[in-house]
């Protein structure tokens, strides 16, 4: 076995001397790889006594610190045998700083990635820091918090559904009542209506005042007048072209202030001295 990996070394070198032609950096590779710790190293590597290897190549470097090649046996070995993706990543970019233009720099670049992939699956979260703890216990709560006034925002808002249908309902009905009541004194009072009569026995063209008297008797006093949005007396008075104070005489003990919607009122109607 070791003789394999002398005889590849020495090919491999040989190799290199021919495509350089033996150029100044080939000769620094050569006076790096006769140094005492790196040839002792190299004999550790071709027994695959690995650990005993990066010993040797460390020392090298702390010889010669800018020994590329023991860089590169040591991205290597951590790479391929020790599977140290730190210290392999740590070598081959050294090596890459030292020598970009190695005649290996494209393997070497390959086996960098490689690594970088390599070491970012083995990395796992570790745990949660108390602060960061405290943080999302406190989001939790928050969310949690919010969740439940969602959930009686909800509830009160059913409520006012209710509250707003069930007024609906009540006006609805109240406006039909008042109509209900408008129909039954116009069924009951047909006269209130109908043109003044006039006598068959003064002739024609004359007023009857008995007729008259009678059709102001049967005219009842007022109108009704449900309250919709807005409505005010004052507004009322202009709208039947009645006197103001003569709506608040047909509603006592109403507050013509705080009217209620669906609030049915007395309305009198015109007369001639009624302001308009």
């Amino acid at each position: 076995m070791n003789f394999l990996w002398s005889g590849l070394s020495v090919f491999l070198l040989v190799i290199s001397m021919v495509i350089t032609g033996c150029k100044p950096d080939t000769a620094v590779n050569i006076d790096e790889e006769r140094e005492a710790y790196h040839m002792d190293a190299k004999s550790k590597l071709f027994a695959e006594e690995f650990e005993a290897a990066v010993v040797g190549f460390e020392k090298a470097l702390e010889v010669n610190p800018n020994n590329a090649s023991a860089h590169f046996e040591l991205g290597l070995i951590n790479y391929l045998h020790l599977k140290d993706y730190v210290s392999a990543i740590y070598h081959f970019q050294k090596l890459l700083e030292m020598r970009p233009n190695h005649m290996m720099a494209v393997q070497i670049k390959d086996h960098l990635e490689r690594c970088k992939m390599d070491f970012a699956s083995t990395v796992t979260l570790g745990p949660l820091n108390q602060n960061t703890e405290t943080r999302l216990k406190n989001l939790v709560e928050t969310k949690e918090e919010l969740e439940t006034q969602i959930k009686n925002l909800e509830g009160q808002l059913a409520q006012m559904r209710q509250v707003l249908s069930a007024q609906s309902e009540a006006l609805n009905r109240n406006r039909q009542n008042a109509r209900t009541e408008s129909l039954v004194n116009d069924s009951k009072n047909p006269k209130s209506n109908a043109p003044t009569q006039t006598s068959n026995q003064g002739g024609k063209g004359k007023t009857n005042p008995t007729a008259m008297q009678n059709a102001s008797v049967s005219t009842p006093k007022f109108r009704k007048h449900v309250i919709r949005s807005n409505d005010t007396f004052y507004k009322l008075a202009s709208h039947y072209r009645v006197d103001f104070k003569s709506i608040q005489s047909a509603n006592p003990g109403v507050n013509s202030i705080k009217l209620q919607i669906g609030q049915v009122v007395n309305v009198p109607y015109p007369t001639k001295t009624a302001s308009r």
